[in-house]
């Protein structure tokens, strides 16, 4: 029992020797339970809705109130139905109303009035929420509220309800699970891989051999990037993979977006291998890049609209999700792939891999140089 005792102090000792890792042991399941208790939800409040009124009268402007009066919807006035279809492309808005022109005046005759309705179907469970709540405007209260009574002049009321909601569910018709799934299951795929394998520096302090590297006639730049792009490639090779096979398998929509996709992985995992640098230079063992590793997947998996509508998080944690490169991929690879959209639609998440690529190279940088001091 002397021998068992005296074996875990020494491991206690071992743990106190390094306080990063207490910190990060202390800190993760706090975060969990941040992250669960706060970020994860289905409940989406103020959906971004484009309103477009042909009809501009005061019936029409009821509808809009109406719309706004309830939290789930944000009411985005647009001018044609072609701008309700861009903001769904490029995810400004998830679903979009067309009041049409003589709306007022069938209400008069007692005429019903139809309302297409166009949906964003990549998100499944927010499609389900924006129809549901599209319902307001065909229920039994609003039949009430756009009757038109003329007291002069009574009418029984009217067979059918003034409004119908024609409904068009856009990108993703089915509302196929699979198809909201696997292009984050592809960007998590990489991620793993790469921030799992990005710790050649960590290694190479844990050997002891980072000092024959430094003594060797090579940049900073090119050491580290020597180290990280073996990794890269195996990544590539991930990414080629795992999307034949989701194309084969699932049927996932990757025609004529193979160009587009395949530049978005790449800065993807550039801009990943660029944090695994950043990792590497913070980290001491490779235990402690491990879990600074899972400090990045698990809000990552949880809070970049993978699973969860970055709509449900609380304002006041979505910069969080915002800082993330697996936001941006995200919200990239769904448009390319089912919302047929362009590089120019998707451009501020090229933009923002590509920023989290330069960023967290120059920071490696100067932590490497640091080190050498």
């Amino acid at each position: 029992m002397e021998a068992l005792g005296a074996m875990i102090r020494k491991e206690f000792v071992h743990i106190g020797r390094d306080p990063q890792l207490i910190g990060f042991v202390l800190a993760l399941p706090i975060l969990l339970l941040v992250l669960f208790g706060y970020a994860l939800g289905l409940q989406v409040d103020h959906m971004p809705l484009a309103l477009c009124d042909f009809d501009k009268t005061f019936f029409s402007s009821g509808v809009r109130d109406r719309l706004r009066s309830e939290d789930q919807f944000r009411v985005i006035a647009v001018d044609s139905e072609e701008a309700i279809h861009r903001m769904l492309t490029t995810g400004e808005a998830r679903l979009g109303i067309v009041i049409p022109k003589g709306f007022e005046a069938r209400l008069v005759e007692a005429q019903q009035t139809v309302f297409p309705l166009f949906v964003d179907g990549t998100m499944p469970t927010l499609a389900q929420a924006a129809l549901y709540g599209a319902s307001i405007l065909s229920g039994e209260e609003a039949s009430t509220a756009f009757t038109f009574v003329d007291p002069d002049n009574p009418q029984p009321p009217p067979a059918k309800p003034p409004i119908k909601i024609a409904q068009r569910i856009l990108f993703n018709p089915g509302l196929r699970d699979s198809n909201f799934f696997l292009p984050g299951t592809i960007g998590i795929v990489i991620m793993l891989v790469v921030l799992t394998l990005s710790s050649g520096l960590v290694r190479e302090k844990e050997n002891a051999t980072i000092e024959q590297l430094l003594v060797t006639p090579i940049s900073r730049f090119a050491l580290i990037a020597g180290k990280m792009i073996p990794y890269g490639i195996i990544a590539i090779f991930d990414f080629a993979v795992v999307s034949l096979l989701a194309k084969l398998i699932f049927a996932m929509p990757f025609s004529g977006a193979v160009v587009p996709v395949t530049l978005l992985a790449v800065l993807f995992i550039l801009a990943l291998l660029a944090l695994g640098a950043v990792i590497s230079t913070l980290s001491q063992t490779q235990l402690q890049a491990n879990f600074m590793a899972v400090f990045v997947i698990v809000p990552s998996v949880l809070m970049s609209g993978f699973v969860f509508p970055i709509e449900a998080i609380p304002r006041w944690l979505q910069p969080v999700a915002w800082s993330l490169p697996m936001t941006y991929f995200v919200e990239a690879i769904r448009g390319l792939t089912l919302k047929g959209a362009g590089v120019v639609d998707q451009a501020r998440d090229f933009a923002a891999l590509a920023a989290f690529m330069v960023v967290f190279t120059l920071i490696s940088l100067a932590r490497f140089r640091k080190q050498l001091a």
